[in-house]
């Protein structure tokens, strides 16, 4: 019995073997499928932990993103802000200079008062009376105790090619008399200087004028002048030539050279710019100007003595210039005692005696 049982032990081991073989062999490949499905898992895992942390990553971003926004939007709203202001604050201003601007062409359009006009008028001529004719005004709006007020002056350069503009709100005009000294002070506005504007300072811009005839001024502009000090003595200082001319008679005599140049006829408008006396049919230390059609100075002679000259068998009339200075086209030529004569080719003999109260000489 012996020997079957040990087959049948055999047997059964042999079974039991086989059995565990294919126990193990199963339990192996489930091992392996559990194994790869872990790989799986983990690979899956790993998988979706690069993707939470891409998506935290891009929650960040536009976190950060929408921030940035945020701020921009707010500094963009804050500078349209501020160029909404800007461009009311430009509006309002452009306004307020249009309404200036209007009320200034409004003023302008109006006349000047009679009595502005009258101060004006007077001040040119005792101007030109003592040679200044440089200066212009061309308009004023007041004027009271504190002087002029809204003040337009051309002022022509010395060499006559340019002109500087003075614009103030006000001018006053002081005299001394113990100087003999004339000053226009403009205050509150600009003048121009090379083309460029410059401010008037705060003390005014001064003209200043020396030496004058103070009783001139004094007897035509009474309103208008601060007077101070007192005039010298009348032996105090240099007795006035006998030649000399007073303001009164200088200023018909330079309204006569107006009116016999006016018909003159020449290339040049010609204009005797001052005159300081008068002897033997001559006018003494006279100055003529010639200048275009837009005033620009052409010639200019500065001489002793001057003399209107009559040719009536000739039927001529000339300006005799004797002892002075000539300057034409920037060349200076000297005037000898023999004398330049400027053709007057429309006046004729008559018409010249005429204005001239026979003031003429016959040659």
């Amino acid at each position: 019995m012996r020997p079957g049982f040990a087959a049948i032990g055999c047997v059964l081991l042999g079974a039991a073997v086989a059995w565990l073989v294919f126990e193990t062999r199963h339990l192996a490949e489930l091992t392996g499928v559990a194994e790869a499905d872990a790989r799986q898992a983990h690979a899956a895992a790993r998988e979706l932990r690069q993707q939470f942390a891409a998506a935290a990553a891009a929650r960040d971003a536009s976190a950060a993103q929408a921030t940035r926004l945020e701020a921009e939007v707010a500094t963009t709203a804050a500078q349209l802000s501020a160029m909404a202001d800007t461009v009311r604050q430009r509006a309002e201003h452009e306004a307020a200079r249009a309404a200036a601007a209007e009320e200034a062409e409004a003023r302008a359009l109006q006349p000047m008062p009679e009595g502005v006009r009258s101060c004006l008028t007077a001040l040119h001529e005792c101007l030109r009376a003592e040679g200044y004719s440089r200066e212009r005004f061309l308009s004023a709006r007041a004027l009271d105790g504190d002087g002029l007020h809204g003040v337009e002056l051309l002022v022509v350069q010395q060499d006559g090619f340019g002109v500087d503009f003075v614009r103030a709100g006000r001018m006053v005009a002081g005299l001394d008399r113990s100087s003999a000294r004339l000053v226009l002070r403009f205050f509150d506005g600009y003048r121009t200087v090379g083309g460029e504007r410059v401010a008037l300072p705060a003390e005014g811009h001064p003209l200043v004028f020396a030496p004058i005839d103070g009783r001139l001024f004094e007897a035509r502009l009474p309103v208008l002048l601060r007077v101070e000090g007192a005039y010298p003595e009348p032996d105090a200082g240099r007795a006035r030539p006998a030649t000399d001319l007073d303001p009164i008679t200088r200023l018909q005599w330079l309204d006569r050279f107006d009116r016999l140049l006016a018909r003159a006829g020449t290339a040049e408008v010609l204009r005797v710019n001052r005159c300081r006396g008068l002897a033997d049919g001559c006018f003494l230390d006279v100055q003529v100007l010639g200048t275009d059609g837009k005033h620009r100075l052409l010639l200019g002679a500065d001489c002793a003595r001057l003399c209107v000259e009559v040719d009536r068998a000739a039927g001529v009339v000339s300006l005799w210039l004797r002892d002075g200075i000539l300057r034409r086209g920037g060349v200076e030529s000297t005037i000898t005692a023999e004398g330049y004569r400027m053709l007057l080719p429309e006046v004729t003999p008559q018409q010249a005696t005429e204005i001239m109260l026979g003031m003429v000489v016959t040659k």
